[in-house]
This record gives structure tokens, C-alpha cells and sequence, in this order.
């Protein structure tokens, strides 16, 4: 090992948690190597990503960024070369158990929510390039706006805050000093707040955290989600396309007439649009109080195939729900990091975060 890896390792190493010490630990000393190219478990892996591209050069959420390009095809490269990237028809057909493979293996497959423009303009290029088919999220009212979503609007008022220190009290009492806290911290505290199934008024949540902030109004003069045209380019690619909901309203937030209007129409939309039965969907924000049981029986009461959280864990055939296919989050990994935990999925099933 020469001194510059010495001094890399060094450096890395420095990670105070110690889930990034144990990968760094695992990855330099070749372990994850190893683990990699033993026989796996029978299992089926989802990474979820956001928004491709860089973080520091956005105005809005940079938590939604999984990932720069640069990362995202060396990602894609090693698990092609170590994994089973599958499409969505054969992971379904896996969670089902109508797949007649005897082999063990474990399967990856690769989605993305929201649909940004450079879900269109990055991810879907690298994906085409290395054949590997990932299944996009769309939320049918954004597809081709300059729309603002929830997320970013937070963030944008957050970032533009002329009052550092402030109280909210909707939809329960929630203090944010960003001087203390830190920026990160503070906006993530909002979002969780704003995730809660008490929010039943977003708009209300949005007029108090503005007048609170006293932040600026976001702009809305540029394209930020993949249009129609877009979209079927994608599909006839070979993409897959599943529904994000119409409007990104956290599902259990809502009452059954508007849950049924959030699943029915972006799922009619979607057919009009381009022309394919789209039978699944993406819980928006994914968590486990973001859905309910009542929420899966709408699902298939609304011929919807299967839906995907966004929590965590590996499905493992014959103990997972058709309609709560677990995620794995992609964000901020360093690449140690991501490829130990791949490794150790691969042969245990388990995908520690």
C-alpha cells in the first residue's frame, strides 16, 4: 500500500460513527471483497435514490440527493458486475413467489422517485449505457412543471430565514434555533414535523413556517421535473414507470375520498400519458406511519399490483408483503461504505443503513 492510500485510509477513518469505521474497516482490509463473491441469500434488494447530480449547486432540499453522476455509474458498475439487477416484472414475480428459479441469489433492483429533470437528463443515460433497467416514481401533477414540492419549499424558506430562532405550533409545538442546531439539523426537524399524520392542512403548515421564517418565496421560472415526452422516451427505453401518487401528499394524511382521488388519478394519468398500465407505486415519504392498512386494501381495491416503502430492510421471499416492498435509502454513502453494505446484503440478507 502505497503512502498516499495511507493517508487516504487516514483520513477516512476519521468517520465518527462507527458504522462508517466498521465499512472503512471492512473495505481496506478486503473483506468486503471476499463477502462479495460468496454465494448470496435468496433475496431482493431496493435502492432508492431522489435527484442525481450536485448538491452544493441547488437552491433547494440537499437531502434528496443521492448521489453526484460520477458516483451514481460507479454504483451501477459494481453492482452489475456483483449482483443480479433485475427488472421490476422479475422482482415482483420473486415477492410473489411465481418465479421458478432455483438458484440463490440475492437481486437488486433500482428505483427512483420523484421524477427531477435529471432523473431524465443523468440517471437515465448511465442506466441505459450499462442495460440495466431502473423503475422511475413520477408524481403525475409535477411531470413537466417548475413546481415547488413541499420538501423544497421547506428547505428554500429555511435556507432564506431572516429570523434564525422561531417557534411552530402546527401540527404540534416544534422550537428551531438554525444558529444552534445547524442548518441541516433544523431543516430536517421541520420536514419530520411536516411528515407527522396529525398535518392534515400542508397549506396551514406552509403559511406558518413562512411567516415564522420570514423567508423568501421560492422561484418558479424553471423546469424542475421531467416532462410527458420525456417519460415515454424512458419507457420505450425499456424504463419502468410506477406512480408516485398525484400530488405527493402523504397518503395517511388524507381521508378515504381523497386517498381513492390520489391513487385513481395518477393512475389514469399515467395510462393516458404513456401508455402503460402503471400497477405500481411508490408510498410518498415512505415511513411507516406514511401508510396503513387501510391504504394497502385501496391499493388493491384499485388494481394496484404492489407499493414500496421507504424504511429499510430486505425482502426476503415468502415472509414480505406485496404492498410493503421494503427500500434502502441511497444517500451520502461513501463509497467504502456502499459497497460493504452491498457485500453484506449479498450474503446475509441484511442491509444495515
Amino acid at each position: 500500500m502505497s503512502c498516499y492510500d495511507l493517508v487516504i485510509m487516514k483520513s477516512r477513518l476519521s468517520f465518527p460513527r462507527k458504522r462508517e469505521l466498521l465499512a472503512h474497516g471492512m473495505f481496506w482490509t478486503g473483506a468486503s471483497s471476499l463477502l462479495s463473491r460468496l454465494p448470496g441469500q435468496n433475496s431482493l434488494l431496493v435502492l432508492n435514490y431522489h435527484r442525481i447530480g450536485n448538491a452544493d449547486e441547488d437552491l433547494f432540499d440537499p437531502g434528496i440527493f443521492s448521489a453526484t453522476a460520477e458516483q451514481f455509474n460507479k454504483q451501477i458498475t459494481y453492482l452489475k458486475h456483483h449482483f443480479s439487477l433485475v427488472t421490476l416484472e422479475e422482482a415482483l414475480a420473486f415477492i410473489e413467489g411465481t418465479n421458478k428459479e432455483k438458484a440463490r441469489r440475492c437481486r437488486v433492483l433500482i428505483t427512483l422517485d420523484d421524477g427531477y429533470l435529471d432523473n431524465y437528463k443523468i440517471a437515465f443515460p448511465i442506466l441505459c449505457s450499462h442495460g440495466v433497467q431502473g423503475v422511475f416514481f413520477l408524481v403525475t401533477s409535477m411531470v413537466g412543471s417548475c413546481q415547488i414540492p413541499w420538501w423544497d419549499h421547506i428547505a428554500y424558506l429555511m435556507k432564506t430565514a431572516r429570523r434564525r430562532r422561531f417557534s411552530l405550533s402546527y401540527p404540534s409545538d416544534l422550537a428551531v434555533n438554525i444558529d444552534k442546531n445547524g442548518l441541516a439539523e433544523s431543516v430536517q426537524a421541520v420536514l419530520q414535523s411536516f411528515k407527522r399524520p396529525t398535518n392534515t392542512s400542508p397549506e396551514r403548515f406552509i403559511r406558518e413556517l413562512t411567516a415564522e421564517t420570514q423567508g423568501d418565496d421560492p422561484p418558479k421560472t424553471q423546469r424542475r421535473f421531467l416532462n410527458w415526452e420525456e417519460a415515454r422516451e424512458m419507457s420505450r427505453a425499456g424504463m419502468a414507470i410506477g406512480s408516485h401518487s398525484h400530488s405527493h401528499h402523504v397518503l395517511s394524511q388524507l381521508n378515504p375520498e381523497q386517498l381513492f382521488e390520489e391513487l385513481s388519478i395518477s393512475q389514469t394519468i399515467l395510462k393516458q400519458e404513456i401508455g402503460v398500465q402503471a400497477n405500481v407505486l411508490a408510498y410518498p415519504v415512505g415511513s411507516k406511519s406514511s401508510f396503513t392498512d387501510d391504504t394497502q386494501s385501496k391499493l388493491r381495491a384499485s388494481g394496484y399490483r404492489g407499493a414500496f416503502s421507504h424504511y429499510g430492510g430486505v425482502n426476503l421471499q415468502g415472509v414480505c408483503s406485496l404492498y410493503d416492498i421494503k427500500r434502502n435509502k441511497v444517500f451520502g454513502q461513501s463509497w467504502p461504505r456502499f459497497h460493504v453494505q452491498s457485500a453484506v446484503c449479498g450474503l446475509t440478507g441484511a442491509y444495515w443503513p
